[in-house]
């Protein structure tokens, strides 16, 4: 696995240990190396929805690395959204890689006819449609599947280019089971499936380290007591403070609204409706 440059590095400001709270930083947002590509169109939706309501809230989530950088393994939108709006940190949950679990997403296409989107995938050069089941594979509603290649691509960039080839013309809804028989019950008006490889943290540290992104939306991380609705103002972020002031005004939030009982901590699986 390549290693990391040990130019960049991140203070290490004071952290108050407040019982059975994650790991919450300041951190430079030009230290956090994304794994995936990003959607332009929910980078642009996400700004101006953060600038209006002026709080981040829910802190991305971040691995540390050797070299002082930390890959990002959810919220390439949030991080993304927060650039374009000129700030310069932002509040990660710093996780143990062993500590997560990761699963893979899967692309239902709707809204178009199993041809259009065959046709959509030959007219890209990059790839190759093939007989075969092999992952990634388009499944289609018709009750054939196809393998997907790259001839000349890594692997990451065969399945970006595929990514490609719909995103932006069709619907597309995620999925964790493509098998039809689930698809058609849950959707009635898909057109197929595209099923995704088996992918470790590994390789998302690798994408990461080398700049070999994957398409957006596939990677799927399970993280215990992961820190929601932080709803972290943005002018305390904004401001002209060193990172370390920034630091102790979090560590100061959190430590008030401990004290006046609003922190949670749910041991059972939750939903959230307004994301």
């Amino acid at each position: 696995m390549p290693s990391w440059p040990r130019s960049a590095k991140w203070p290490t400001p004071r952290v108050t240990a407040m019982p059975h709270m994650p790991v919450l930083r300041v951190v430079a947002l030009t230290l956090i190396r994304r794994h995936e590509e990003i959607d332009p169109l929910r980078v642009s939706r996400l700004s101006e929805r953060i600038a209006a309501e002026k709080i981040q809230v829910n802190p991305m989530v971040c691995i540390e690395a050797p070299g002082g950088e930390l890959v990002l393994l959810d919220g390439a939108t949030r991080t993304e959204s927060l650039k374009k709006l000129g700030l310069e940190h932002a509040v990660v949950q710093i996780v143990q890689p062993g500590g997560v679990g990761l699963g893979t997403w899967h692309h239902v296409v709707r809204g178009c006819s199993p041809d259009e989107l065959a046709a959509a995938i030959e007219a890209c050069t990059e790839i190759e449609l093939q007989n075969g089941a092999e992952p990634p594979s388009v499944i289609a509603n018709t009750g054939s599947t196809l393998h997907v290649v790259g001839p000349g691509l890594t692997a990451n960039a065969t399945l970006s280019a595929l990514v490609g080839t719909y995103v932006g013309k069709w619907n597309v809804t995620r999925t964790t089971d493509p098998r039809p028989e689930t698809t058609a019950s849950s959707f009635p008006d898909w057109t197929a499936v595209v099923e995704f490889p088996t992918l470790d943290v590994e390789d998302v540290m690798r994408a990461a380290v080398t700049n070999d992104l994957l398409p957006a939306g596939i990677t799927r991380f399970v993280v215990p007591e992961r820190a929601l609705r932080l709803n972290m103002p943005l002018d305390l972020l904004d401001s002209g403070a060193t990172i370390e002031e920034k630091q102790d005004a979090l560590n100061q939030l959190l430590e008030q609204r401990a004290r006046d009982g609003r922190v949670r901590r749910y041991e059972e699986p939750v939903y959230v409706l307004d994301d």
